[in-house]
């Protein structure tokens, strides 16, 4: 009797990232796979997509996998994310279901570490605000920052934060760094002193945020964290919206607070057309393309898929929820990769 070929879904490649990338062949080869180029528009609508999946290959940044959906979801194996945050993924349902799920580490790091200084110059060179004001036919000067000599304060220094501090050393900028697990010999690899979150926020010119989004970092910069900044201070993140108390970020940025910020990430994705960030002419934003470059995007592509074969090989790597290995009973005897 012939076993059933391996369904692998992508519910959501929205704007399209996996469509036509020719990594893909090799999936087409062992699997019946489909991609799906738009939103869910409900959890119905994406249980539909995703009902009698044995691969989840999740793009990240709208399908929320959740302890309802998973129980639906009795096929499901495997969940390979493209990219290193797992938080729209219930990753204690996942492990409790047999549920596998693994990422990309650093597969972004280099793109999101260079799209971080890049809004870093442009807000503090209103190199937007610029661009806008001389394309409506003005001619206008507006009191830049510069870099060199100041103190720059990394939240988070992991693979995206140490490149941002090495960055940051080139344009002979003081970098100070605190991290939820500190490890000093990467902070002096990278030129970076670790330090308490007080004393970041107190002394840097400039505070860029590289942080995974937790239940515990949830809004770790809000109103208080923003009081405690220098007046005239530049915020810029590439992690993730909700880091940030963006009604508390709308005040300070308008009270002149701080001077401005550069956000690649928001806590509603898409942002919403009446978001007071969008008029506010101290803020410069790109919609969550941090990790929009071609070498970026073949890693993003290539590593999920190498996960897949990984796992079919009984060799998983890159696993999330480790403990899942201990109770999981693999890919054989259930699905045929060909």
């Amino acid at each position: 009797m012939t076993r059933p070929r391996l369904r692998v879904v992508v519910p959501d490649d929205f704007p399209a990232v996996v469509a036509g990338h020719p990594d893909l062949a090799r999936l087409w080869a062992i699997s019946e796979l489909k991609i799906y180029g738009e939103r869910a528009e409900s959890t119905e609508e994406l249980l539909r997509r995703v009902e009698g999946a044995q691969v989840i290959f999740n793009i990240r940044a709208f399908t929320r996998i959740d302890e309802s959906l998973l129980a639906r979801l009795p096929d499901l194996r495997l969940i390979t994310v493209m990219g290193t945050g797992v938080d729209n993924i219930d990753l204690a349902a996942a492990t409790r279901a047999g549920v596998l799920v693994c990422n990309a580490p650093g597969a972004n790091a280099r793109s999101v570490a260079e799209h971080t200084f890049a809004l870093l110059l442009a807000a503090a060179r209103h190199i937007a605000r610029g661009d806008r004001e001389l394309r409506a036919g003005e001619w206008r000067h507006h009191d830049a920052l510069e870099l060199e000599g100041k103190t720059l304060g990394l939240i988070g220094l992991g693979a995206i934060g140490s490149r941002v501090a090495r960055m940051a050393c080139g344009f002979e900028m003081r970098v100070l760094a605190w991290s939820r697990t500190p490890n000093q010999e990467r902070a002096a690899l990278c030129g970076a002193t670790l330090t308490d979150l007080a004393t970041l926020l107190r002394e840097s010119d400039a505070v860029c945020i590289c942080l995974a989004l937790t239940a515990e970092t949830r809004h770790i910069v809000d109103e208080a964290a923003l009081a405690q900044m220098k007046r005239d201070a530049v915020l810029v993140n590439t992690a993730r919206g909700a880091l940030v108390d963006e009604v508390a970020l709308v005040a300070a940025l308008r009270s002149g607070r701080l001077r401005a910020a550069g956000l690649d990430v928001f806590e509603q994705e898409p942002l919403p057309p009446g978001s007071p960030l969008r008029e506010l002419d101290n803020v410069v934003i790109t919609p969550h393309a941090g990790w929009v470059s071609r070498e970026a995007r073949d890693r993003l592509v290539r590593v999920p898929i190498d996960n897949i074969f990984a796992w079919l090989d009984n060799r998983p790597q890159h696993v999330v929820n480790r403990d899942v290995l201990m109770r999981s009973p693999g890919p054989h005897g259930q699905v045929s990769a060909g």
